[in-house]
């Protein structure tokens, strides 16, 4: 993991955790601009992204980003973001009693103990696509085009390009196994839980958010793919991450 920092540490914490393929710069670049408050953001690379090394495992990637944290002094986290392969660090900061995190918004993920089938398939399709890759070279992947646009399209596959195969097999892993347990009300009062309408993740999370966290806030988006509203609507997904943080304020200052 390499660490970005941003702001002034006087601020709000804001960390903002990306999804495979999508450097923290790259997550901060999309995001930043549309914030009306004034915050210290921290927008880390993970394994396998920018300026970090390898990705081996969500548990050292975590074990990173908080020795940064504690080594700061920022235990005090106004907002924990994460999407997709994010949402493997973030879950755990957000469940750590070391830290008080105010709001957490997780896009993306799939809540399983062992998806294992999602792990095997996902680990398949992106080897496959990483051989692809290497032989044409080209400047986007045309199936993510279609999926988020060109100017995201190419930003990722100009990341996949230094992915390993080895990776691959890590980041799926941490993609697809969740040590889930019931969360209580006052932990699930501080989540979001953000899923595309056609995003195979959302397939699994369904089954489990009734047993583990019924109480969260959970957002489908209509004929959007996995990440696909973040994307494609950055300005209105970060008014709409921006309410939500209000609006639980203003619940809290209620009790």
């Amino acid at each position: 993991m390499f660490i970005h920092e941003f702001g002034n540490r006087d601020d709000p914490t804001v960390i903002l955790l990306a999804p495979m393929m999508v450097s923290g710069t790259d997550l901060y670049a999309l995001m930043s601009p549309h914030f009306n408050g004034t915050y210290h953001f921290i927008a880390p690379d993970q394994g396998g992204h920018g300026k970090a090394g390898a990705y081996t495992s969500a548990d050292e990637e975590y074990r990173e980003l908080k020795g940064f944290l504690l080594e700061t002094g920022c235990t005090g986290i106004e907002l924990v973001y994460g999407a997709s392969l994010g949402v493997a660090v973030g879950y755990r900061l957000f469940l750590d009693s070391d830290f008080s995190v105010a709001h957490a918004w997780f896009d993306g993920v799939a809540l399983c103990r062992n998806a294992g089938f999602a792990e095997w398939f996902m680990i398949n399709l992106f080897r496959s696509r990483k051989k692809k890759l290497t032989k044409t070279h080209v400047e986007a992947s045309g199936r993510l085009v279609k999926m988020y646009g060109y100017s995201f399209a190419r930003m990722m596959t100009k990341n996949f390009e230094r992915i390993t195969p080895e990776d691959i097999d890590a980041i799926c892993h941490a993609c697809c196994h969740y040590d889930l347990r019931k969360l209580t009300d006052e932990e699930q009062r501080k989540l979001h839980l953000d899923f595309g309408e056609k995003d195979f993740d959302w397939r699994y999370s369904k089954k489990t958010i009734p047993t583990y966290m019924p109480k969260a806030e959970v957002t489908v988006r209509p004929g959007y793919a996995h990440c696909g509203y973040m994307a494609a609507e950055p300005e209105e997904y970060v008014k709409q991450l921006e309410q939500f943080m209000r609006s639980m304020r203003k619940a809290e200052a209620m009790i």
